[in-house]
């Protein structure tokens, strides 16, 4: 007999999960193209990279005001996957306490 509830549950868990990566890997790209867009100073000769330490540091700064902004949308979907994830380990346990014999 399968739960289909418990399915439909794991299937909005595992779509708000994709939602939270797919929020998160948006501010990082949008971070890292406000970097690339500006010039900042490249380094030149044996071992050169095109991304220096002033990149990371605009990097991580633009990816913190990112995060910020989109702080209520990303608190607000990790509070309710724990929620879901909290609601099907009660299901589980549910089901377990059902199916222990008397």
């Amino acid at each position: 007999m399968k739960d289909e509830e418990l399915h439909r549950m794991r299937a909005a868990l595992e779509q708000n999960k994709y939602r939270l990566a797919g929020l998160r890997a948006r501010v990082q790209r949008e971070a890292e193209a406000q970097t690339r867009s500006h010039s900042l100073p490249h380094t030149f000769g044996r071992h050169s990279t095109s991304w220096t330490k002033a990149h990371e540091a605009e990097f991580q700064h633009r990816l913190a005001v990112g995060i910020e902004e989109h702080g209520n949308d990303i608190g607000g979907l990790e509070a309710k996957i724990a929620r879901q994830e909290e609601a099907i380990r009660a299901r589980h346990l549910k089901k377990a306490r059902e199916a222990r014999p008397s």
